[in-house]
């Protein structure tokens, strides 16, 4: 396992060791989200349907971490992700929970998951954690632009 910090990850500067689950932070070090990729994890990030578009100075965020890392910029470029082989997965969480003889990332994602808690994850997080990320200025403007809508919509009914 590695951990470098999220711009290093998207400008490729690390050795890429057959890694299959990732793991990213936020700037307090709370986990956000754990994913796999069966092919390579910098194009689960950043390959076509990835978690972000980014092209030159365009950066769009296609899924809830993708948003999440947009939404803190340039900050979360200092946000930490951990890179994890199959392996390195197996020997975290043997003694907690039955690993076959043979295992494969789709049998262990599950297990980090539940293990790790992350705040986005929906699916096999028995226990999320809670966002301990400040809420950014995009953030807090979407949550007002949110709460007008609703307003408009429930509260003024006639």
């Amino acid at each position: 396992m590695i951990e470098i910090d999220f711009k290093s990850f998207h400008e490729q500067e690390y050795a890429d060791d057959d890694y299959e689950l990732y793991v990213m932070k936020n700037g307090v070090g709370s986990v956000l989200y754990v994913g796999i990729s069966r092919r390579s994890i910098w194009e689960r990030w950043f390959g076509f349907g990835g978690h972000l578009l980014w092209a030159d100075q365009i950066i769009q965020g296609n899924s809830v971490v993708g948003q999440k890392i947009v939404d803190h910029l340039p900050d979360s470029l200092q946000w930490k992700i951990q890179l994890w082989t199959l392996d390195d997965c197996v020997r975290y969480c043997k003694d907690e929970y039955p690993i076959p003889a043979t295992p494969n990332i789709g049998f262990v994602e599950p297990f980090m998951i539940n293990k790790l808690s992350p705040i986005l994850n929906g699916s096999y997080n028995l226990l999320p954690g809670k966002d301990t990320t400040p809420k950014s200025k995009k953030e807090l403007q979407r949550e007002k632009l949110l709460d007008e809508i609703y307003r408009k919509i429930f509260e003024n009914k006639q």
